[in-house]
C-alpha cells in the first residue's frame, strides 16, 4: 500500500512522504511544465539518508514503487551508514559519489565569501564543473528503459539531491521559480532533523524560515541556474555539454510527463 504524502510544518502539502527514520523524502509529481503538461507522480523521489530507514519503511518505498536507488553520498558516508537498500533484491542499487572523496579544487576560497547562500551556490557550481563525470552517469542511470522510477539521496537531501532533482525538473519542462520553490522546500521538512537534534531550542526561536535562510535560501538555486543559463545555455547544454545525449534527455522527460 502507498503512503498517503502529508504537509510540512511550513504548509507544504501532497508530496512528502512520512517515513520512519527519514525526514525529507518527497516526490517530484505534480508539477506543472512551460508547454502544459504536469510531471507524472511515482517517478522520480528526493530524499535524504535512508540509512536509517526502518525495514518497513524500506518496503513502504518499495510499494510506492522504488526500482531504482541513487546514493549521492560519499564512500566515507556510505561506509559508516551503508543503505538499507544494499542488497535488497527488489531494486537497482547505484552508488555516485557526487562531490568525491578529494576536496574540490577551488573550494577554500569559497570561505572567503560572508553570504551563507551565496557561498553554497558556488559550492554547486564547482560540483558541477569538476564532477561531470558524475553528472553523466547518474542521468545516464535515470535515462534507462527501466531507470525510472528511482529515488535519488544524499545525506539531508538538499544540497546534491537538490542539484540532481534541479535538472531532472528542468528536462522535464519545469519552469524555473518551480525549480526554485522545491530547493527551498527542504527546509519545511528538515527542520523536524533540526528539532530532534536540538531538543532544547523552543520552536519560535529557531523556524524552518530560519533553516531556509540558512541552509537552502533560494539565492543559492537562483545563482546555480544563472551560472548554467551563461556557461552553457542552460540545464540541457550543459548536460549535452558533460555527455547526455538528446535521445537521453527526452527518455527522461518522456518518463516524467508521458
Amino acid at each position: 500500500m502507498r503512503p498517503e504524502r502529508t504537509t510540512s510544518e511550513g504548509g507544504e502539502s501532497g508530496r512528502h512522504l512520512p517515513l520512519e527514520g527519514n525526514h525529507n523524502t518527497r516526490d517530484l509529481g505534480g508539477y506543472s511544465t512551460v508547454d502544459g503538461r504536469v510531471t507524472n507522480w511515482g517517478k522520480y523521489l528526493r530524499s535524504d539518508i535512508l540509512s536509517n530507514l526502518s525495514l518497513a519503511s524500506r518496503d513502504t518505498l518499495i510499494d510506492y514503487g522504488v526500482r531504482n536507488v541513487i546514493d549521492l553520498r560519499r564512500s566515507a558516508e556510505l561506509q559508516f551508514k551503508p543503505s538499507v537498500f544494499i542488497g535488497c533484491e527488489a531494486v537497482a542499487y547505484y552508488h555516485q559519489n557526487m562531490t568525491g572523496d578529494l576536496a574540490l579544487e577551488g573550494a577554500e576560497k569559497l570561505l572567503e565569501i560572508e553570504d551563507q547562500a551565496e557561498r553554497r551556490g558556488r559550492r554547486y557550481c564547482l560540483i558541477l564543473e569538476q564532477r561531470k563525470q558524475i553528472v553523466k552517469q547518474v542521468m545516464s542511470i535515470l535515462a534507462l528503459e527501466d531507470g525510472l522510477p528511482a529515488i535519488v539521496h544524499c545525506n539531508a537531501g538538499k544540497d546534491r539531491a537538490g542539484i540532481v532533482a534541479a535538472l531532472v525538473l528542468d528536462i522535464s519542462g519545469v519552469p524555473r521559480e518551480t525549480i526554485v520553490e522545491d530547493y527551498i522546500l527542504t527546509a519545511r521538512h528538515l527542520i523536524m532533523r533540526y528539532r530532534e537534534q536540538n531538543p532544547g531550542v523552543p520552536p519560535e526561536e529557531y523556524t524552518w524560515k530560519d533553516l531556509q535562510d540558512e541552509a537552502c535560501h533560494p539565492a543559492t538555486m537562483e545563482l546555480t541556474l544563472d551560472f548554467l543559463d551563461e556557461r552553457y545555455g542552460g540545464i540541457a547544454g550543459y548536460l549535452n555539454e558533460v555527455g547526455v545525449t538528446d535521445e537521453q534527455l527526452e527518455a527522461i522527460r518522456s518518463s516524467m510527463t508521458g
